[in-house]
């Protein structure tokens, strides 16, 4: 399937890095500009799947960028996304007359803007990458200990493999080791997911990470991210 393409346009360089770094993790092919005149020829050129426009720009303002790409016929159906520092109610109801799709301020919140981006996209979104993995899951829950296996981690949660069924919501401390000659990590979890696979004959448990440690995070963290697919 063919990756979608988000322009990015921002006079700030530091920003346009940001946001980038953002939008890489979601595997999208990334288009950059940095001013309203060349977003609108890249635009033209390209035919991204998605606009993320700055709004105050020296040559146009982001909304006078979107109402422009709301007059041309090959570009008026794209989503545009305005970003700006300004919350001003004024600002805001401005860009959306002019045709935006959604407005956020900065600082930008990654998760807030990918969650939007994705839903602009029509295409599914999860915040972190699940890396396949195999070792062993000692934990407790509702009282009841179990033994499980893992099957991806990421950086939020961990799914596993139990015989026991698990209550949606239900806490659970879990234990395990990422590395044969690392420290056992214990990290507390909620479960955010059960279901049955019929071909093993296991519940599949998604467990998602409560107050990790700073030490506990920085191992899962480090740990994913050398084993995650490199962006193209």
């Amino acid at each position: 399937m063919e990756r979608k393409k988000v322009l990015l346009v921002d006079d700030v360089r530091l920003f346009l890095h940001l946001e980038e770094t953002f939008f890489k993790r979601t595997g999208c092919e990334i288009l950059t500009a940095g001013s309203g005149k060349e977003a609108l020829e890249v635009a033209e050129s390209r035919t991204p799947d998605l606009i993320l426009l700055d709004y105050l720009m020296p040559d146009m303002s982001g909304d006078q960028v979107c109402r422009e790409i709301r007059k041309r016929e090959n570009l008026k159906a794209i989503p545009v996304m305005i970003v700006s520092t300004s919350a001003n109610e004024s600002d805001i109801q401005k860009c959306f007359a002019a045709g935006a799709n959604d407005y956020v301020t900065k600082p930008i919140n990654p998760q807030e803007v990918l969650a939007k981006a994705a839903d602009l996209m029509k295409v599914p979104y999860r915040l972190h990458f699940r890396i396949p993995v195999h070792f062993k899951v000692q934990g407790e829950a509702q009282r009841l200990t179990f033994t499980a296996f893992s099957r991806n981690i990421s950086r939020g949660g961990i799914l596993i493999e139990c015989e026991k069924k698990m209550a949606l919501g239900s806490l659970v401390e879990t234990q395990f080791r990422l590395q044969s000659e690392g420290s056992p990590l214990e990290v507390t979890g909620e479960v955010a997911r059960v279901s049955f696979d019929d071909r093993k004959g296991v519940y599949l448990v998604g467990i998602k990470f409560r107050e990790l440690d700073p030490v506990s995070q920085s191992v899962i963290n480090d740990f994913v991210e050398i084993r995650r697919p490199q962006e193209q």
